[in-house]
């Protein structure tokens, strides 16, 4: 009878758990998405930088700072790209060290 209890807890457990599951699931943010973005967010960076230095060059725009300041974001989004990967493959390489 006991046994019976004890089977019957461990299956309410086991729902409960994938319940909980389910809601994370519903709720999480896909990797692969997150790294698309955030790769062509640095990328359109780069360009409004490259077209801003464009206009520039041409005299459509007479504010450097405007110019300076996308230039500088472009910079600063490619510099945290770079680093955010280094620090992916530093802990990559130390997942790979583990020994089990």
């Amino acid at each position: 009878m006991k046994i019976d209890q004890l089977h019957n807890s461990i299956l309410v457990k086991d729902k409960k758990l994938m319940e909980i599951n389910k809601g994370l699931e519903s709720e999480a943010v896909n990797f692969s998405e997150l790294l698309t973005k955030s790769i062509q967010k640095v990328s359109d960076d780069q360009l409004y930088a490259e077209k801003m230095d464009n206009l520039f060059s041409i005299g459509a725009i007479d504010n450097i700072s405007d110019v300076t300041i996308a230039a500088m974001k472009a910079d600063l989004s490619i510099n945290l790209a770079v680093e955010v990967t280094n620090k992916v493959l530093a802990a990559y390489n130390e997942i790979m060290r583990l020994q089990l």
